[in-house]
């Protein structure tokens, strides 16, 4: 749009009472003398520089009588519709749902008009590999997302904007609202619970209740143009993009193999009535666990192996419960199942593993409370914490040998550290008691001195005469 006529048009505003319209006779009128909401969403537009005609094939100006301009702008009454504008010939007016793909792509695709700025020249051909763009193409269904959907019509905006429906804060609801409609998902049979799953899962906490714009959101995980859900067989393609030692280890064990285990997703957000969007978190912080532990002891009593591991990180096992029926496609009897024992065992192994840290990880802070410096022990307590943060990604193997190994060494550096602690508390002792004869002796010494003072005093030092007589 020439932004030129814009003041032009504002600026008799007032005089008629009527937005942007001209008294001059013959002046001309431009798109925004009738469309000024759209001239004012255009203008705070990325593509602000693009004229109307560019998208609905129209003039930009019409020579049109002040007289005629009225019959289109003056104010009708209500239920009553204006007189047809003549556009002119090539006017192609509000384009169709299922071209807008292609109108968009005129520029998008081109790689002379788009490499200027930067911008990909893709977007179209992924769009049409994507779930809307196939059902769009196939089955002519314009109620499938197209670009104006997701980046509106006139007011496109940076992805980097705030106020941009595609802002990874806002991407939720972009996508919720087709998505979250339960009716329209309806007619293309898709779960419309999946954006409120996501809303409660550890990325939309995240992103939602923490502000935290890294967080992954739906076009993380399916994409944007080239939007499709990924499929079980990629999910730990997907999902290793940020765990990256997770899915390395997953793909090691048994049921990377299984078609039809569902990958990440079967444990981190399946469950009876779940559509795999809610991803929960399992492994909890070394602080957060230390915490509950301490916490734990202020209750006075001695609490048991198991009351340790129910207080300090009782979610794996909990989780695992969650998603057990689901467990059932493959393994038909869970209480026989010895696959399902050593799965359990795997997590008794782990959560002894944790135990095992937080209690020295007390010990450690009990002893560093006193006079005793642990500043070597606190660094090399590290390591145990390098182990059991191992221990998350490691435990995706499934194999129950090589989760030991690594308990193994955690444990072998928390006995370590133990024992030097315990080394430092008995050296204090010791000393302590080393303290008994000497302060023995300085008080007998002291009674000594004494004694002695007094004896000199009563054979040196005479009694002070008495008044002087008056």
């Amino acid at each position: 749009m020439r932004q030129g006529y814009v003041p032009v048009v504002l600026a008799v505003t007032g005089w008629l009472g009527l937005p942007g319209v001209l008294r001059a006779g013959d002046a001309p009128v431009t798109c925004s003398t009738c469309h000024s909401l759209q001239s004012t969403q255009l203008a705070k537009s990325i593509h602000k520089a693009i004229r109307c005609g560019e998208c609905h094939q129209a003039p930009e100006s019409y020579a049109l009588p002040f007289s005629d301009l009225q019959r289109y702008t003056a104010a009708v009454a209500p239920g009553a519709s204006r007189p047809p504008f003549d556009h002119g010939p090539s006017f192609a007016g509000k384009p169709k749902r299922a071209k807008v793909p292609e109108l968009c792509g005129d520029c998008h695709a081109n790689i002379e008009r788009m490499n200027p700025y930067g911008i990909r020249t893709d977007q179209l051909a992924r769009y049409w590999t994507s779930g809307h763009g196939k059902t769009l193409k196939s089955k002519g269904d314009d109620r499938v997302a197209v670009c104006i959907d997701c980046h509106s019509a006139h007011e496109v905006l940076s992805g980097k904007e705030p106020e941009s429906h595609t802002h990874p804060l806002h991407v939720p609801d972009t996508c919720g609202t087709c998505h979250a409609n339960a009716k329209l998902m309806a007619e293309f049979n898709l779960p419309a619970e999946v954006v409120d799953e996501y809303r409660h899962s550890v990325h939309g906490r995240s992103l939602l209740e923490q502000g935290d714009s890294g967080a992954p959101t739906c076009a993380t995980c399916h994409g944007n143009h080239s939007a499709v859900p990924p499929g079980f067989a990629t999910v730990g393609a997907v999902c290793g993009q940020c765990h990256q030692h997770a899915s390395d280890n997953f793909a090691t064990s048994i049921h990377a193999t299984q078609a039809g285990f569902k990958g990440c997703v079967q444990c981190h957000g399946g469950g009876e009535g779940r559509h795999y969007h809610r991803i929960e978190k399992i492994t909890k912080s070394t602080g957060v666990m230390i915490e509950r532990y301490t916490n734990l002891l202020r209750s006075g009593t001695k609490p048991t192996s198991v009351e340790v591991a129910k207080a300090i990180h009782p979610d794996p096992k909990q989780l695992i419960n969650q998603v057990l029926p689901t467990c059932t496609e493959c393994h038909e009897e869970l209480s026989g199942d010895k696959s399902l024992q050593k799965l359990f065992g795997l997590l008794d192994t782990i959560a002894d593993a944790e135990r095992y840290y937080v209690q020295s990880a007390h010990h450690l802070d009990q002893v560093g409370q006193g006079v005793l410096l642990v500043d070597n022990q606190r660094f090399e307590f590290e390591e145990a914490k390098t182990h059991l943060i191992a221990l998350a990604p490691l435990q995706h193997t499934l194999n129950n040998a090589t989760v030991e190994a690594e308990v193994t060494e955690l444990k072998k550096v928390c006995d370590k550290v133990n024992a030097e602690l315990t080394d430092l508390e008995n050296g204090l002792r010791w000393r302590y008691r080393a303290l008994v004869p000497i302060w023995g002796f300085a008080i007998v010494f002291a009674v000594a001195l004494y004694m002695k003072y007094k004896a000199l005093r009563a054979v040196f030092v005479k009694p002070r005469p008495g008044p002087l007589p008056k």
